[in-house]
């Protein structure tokens, strides 16, 4: 299975709570990247990705954040391959034009 998000790389509310911005922490294009990557793969998948001109390999964790309450800390969304923080480096891309592929197969991401 590939996933393909290209677009305009933008940040949201990563507890999913917030009225005055989108859910999710990074959002490519329209889509909400932790939110589609949790609906199609699981955790501990081997995946590679690529985002801009790098590739990145390893089992995936991710978590959609669930909000918070008064007296409970809150969790906010997770997308690690490997030991490599997916939302840490798409926040480098903020405003900027990206193609991501995510993939639980070989990739070229030259080719596509």
């Amino acid at each position: 299975m590939k996933l393909i998000f290209k677009g305009k790389v933008e940040l949201g509310d990563d507890c999913r709570v917030g009225l005055a911005e989108e859910d999710g922490a990074i959002r490519i294009g329209d889509k909400d990247v932790v939110r589609e990557i949790d609906d199609t793969f699981s955790s501990d998948t081997k995946l590679t990705v690529g985002i801009a001109d790098k590739t990145f390999t390893g089992e995936l964790f991710v978590m959609c954040g669930w909000g918070y309450s008064e007296y409970t800390p809150m969790d906010s969304d997770e997308l690690k391959v490997g030991e490599h923080n997916l939302i840490s480096i798409l926040q480098e891309h903020e405003d900027e034009e990206v193609t991501m592929f995510v993939s639980d197969e070989p990739i070229d991401v030259l080719e596509d």
